[in-house]
């Protein structure tokens, strides 16, 4: 099923002058700009600085048939992209193929193939510039330089990628236009930025230290940080170090609070109340629920897989379902862990959790019964945020380790009971096993179709 995500890029403005105009006093003291945002998305901008057409974001899925196509022509990435990015729908390289044999337009009008951090930061400072991996597809994440290749492939022009320049440097100034709109003061300097993920790794001090991590949210991201680089991640992304401070070996499931906010619909129910059933179920009654509600990305990379609850009995009801729910997306997320940390050749004893979970207690006693290790919980009103205000502390700093630990977070530690360790070892096979049945069943009906 294809599902189309699309988004004003108009939007990202209009909400810096809301909240320039809401905040004055906070706006005309702001000395330094740090830039993060949802990737990878694909933003069509024009040379005057104007979106082509509605923003690609990573949700859209049309593109499946240009992945499959990818993943047929080019294979293993590692070598031509330097990472182990999968041809994924979600990814620019699908998008783009998309674009240039249904929108001709959109290819001869786009100067530059931006994300929305990238299309906020030129109309800021007037400069066309992204970070590496936030471009990943469009360069080698290595080198930097553009991929020829697969851009002939897909049917653009190279100049359509931007400048590439660290995450934590200066793309620039505020300019007297950008002043005027947004009440910042002329002058101000701005991050290139990372992306929204790589922001909450970094304020989760995972970008400074070895370290495995959850960040939910609507999706969740996941995985684990080392001083060097697997030589290949099959299913998960390598970020290497000529994007980030460390290595990080990782993989973005498709839903974590999507999941949460799909069964509240069905519930008709709010979604804190349903979190709050959930924790009445009775562990025996509790079915496996596999949340794959819009397919699913790390490890699977299948947009056609969908989800299930398995083992339901006449005594399993709305609480034992929400805890279901609850502990599958915690599964989901415990399977990239391990796979990302086999990979590195390392196991972390314990694991960050941020984003949502992070600052949520009642999801403690599921990730304890579900991930089997002790939780360092960042109670941080928006993780994201942290890790951008740290680039913004970088400009000025010229050190980000240093800025790291200017604004780092003191997480809640949390361990373990010995009956949470002996469940999720039990319920994880049994996860694993439901997973393998509807991977079988995808394949039936693709075969078929």
């Amino acid at each position: 099923m294809n599902v189309y995500v699309e988004q004003d890029a108009e939007d990202y403005l209009f909400a810096i002058e809301s909240i320039s105009k809401e905040n004055t006093d906070l706006i005309t003291n702001v000395i330094a700009i740090g830039l993060s945002g949802q990737t990878p998305s694909v933003v069509c901008t024009a040379e005057d600085g104007s979106s082509v057409r509605p923003v690609l974001i990573w949700q859209d899925n049309r593109s499946g048939s240009e992945a499959d196509e990818l993943t047929s022509h080019f294979g293993n990435p590692m070598q031509l992209i330097g990472t182990s990015l999968p041809w994924a729908a979600s990814a620019c390289p699908a998008k783009m193929l998309w674009l240039s044999r249904n929108e001709e337009k959109t290819v001869s009008k786009t100067r530059w193939i931006l994300q929305p951090k990238d299309f906020v930061g030129l109309h800021l400072t007037g400069t066309a510039i992204s970070d590496p991996w936030s471009s990943k597809g469009l360069c080698n994440v290595k080198t930097r330089m553009p991929i020829e290749e697969l851009f002939d492939f897909v049917g653009w022009d190279k100049k359509v990628m931007p400048q590439l320049l660290d995450g934590f440097a200066s793309r620039g100034k505020i300019t007297k236009e950008a002043s005027s709109r947004f009440n910042f003061n002329l002058g101000v300097e701005v991050s290139v930025g990372w992306s929204d993920a790589m922001c909450g790794m970094a304020a989760m001090g995972v970008l400074t230290e070895p370290g495995s991590f959850v960040i939910t949210g609507t999706s969740a991201i996941v995985g684990s940080s080392s001083h060097e680089s697997p030589s290949d991640a099959s299913g998960l992304y390598i970020i290497p170090n000529t994007c980030a401070p460390m290595s990080v070996t990782y993989g973005p499931t498709q839903s974590s609070g999507a999941a949460i906010a799909w069964a509240s619909e069905l519930f008709n129910e709010d979604p804190s109340d349903l979190i709050d059933s959930a924790l009445g179920a009775v562990s025996e009654n509790i079915p496996i629920f596999l949340p794959y509600i819009s397919g699913e990305r790390a490890p699977l990379w299948r947009s056609d897989i969908r989800g299930g609850l398995y083992s339901i009995n006449a005594m399993t009801g709305k609480a034992e379902i929400a805890a279901a729910v609850m502990e599958g997306v915690s599964f989901a997320e415990k399977q990239v862990v391990e796979l990302a940390e086999e990979l590195i050749g390392y196991k972390q004893n314990n694991i960050r959790l941020g984003g949502h979970a992070g600052n949520d207690i009642r999801w403690e006693k599921i990730r304890h019964r579900t991930l089997g290790r002790a939780i360092s919980r960042y109670e941080d009103i928006d993780i994201t945020t942290r890790g951008s205000a740290m680039l913004a502390h970088a400009i000025i700093s010229k050190d980000f380790l240093k800025s790291y630990r200017s604004l780092a977070y003191k997480p809640a530690i949390s361990i373990p009971l010995s009956e949470d360790l002996a469940y999720s070892e039990s319920k994880f096979k049994a996860f694993l096993s439901a997973q393998e049945y509807a991977i079988d069943l995808a394949n039936k009906n693709r075969n078929r179709s």
